[in-house]
């Protein structure tokens, strides 16, 4: 559901049960809904937790840092999710490394943590 406040956007996302409690509940303007908590900052979400991610830059990942990831957390793949709004093109041809938009990487990650996926997001929040 779309909910506008002023000249702010927000996504409303209806989250599926997931049996770890994380859901990404919605996301707008510098912010994301997890689980009832904002945050706003880029977010890493973990199959069993969120973490924070304050520092990180976009300019900043490569291909190699989200493979440690995948390996660290025994993940399948992760999802990279930016603002479309930032002309960064990245392609990861024949990885575990998927590339969206904020908003499709939120309601992504969520069908796939309520499936039992072992998965995870690297999400920036969309900015003003």
């Amino acid at each position: 559901m779309l909910i506008k406040e002023g000249n702010k956007v927000e996504m409303d996302i209806n989250s599926l049960i997931n049996k770890n409690k994380i859901s990404l509940d919605g996301y707008g303007d510098n912010k994301f809904i997890v689980s009832g908590k904002i945050y706003k900052n880029p977010i890493l979400v973990l199959p069993n937790e969120i973490k924070i991610k304050k520092n990180l830059k976009l300019s900043n990942i490569k291909k190699k840092y989200l493979e440690q990831i995948i390996k660290r957390y025994k993940l399948e793949f992760i999802i990279l999710g930016f603002d479309s709004k930032i002309k960064k093109i990245l392609q990861y041809k024949k990885s575990c490394i998927e590339v969206m938009d904020t908003g499709p990487a939120c309601r992504t990650i969520n069908i796939l943590l309520s499936e039992g996926r072992l998965v995870g997001a690297l999400i920036f929040p969309i900015q003003n």
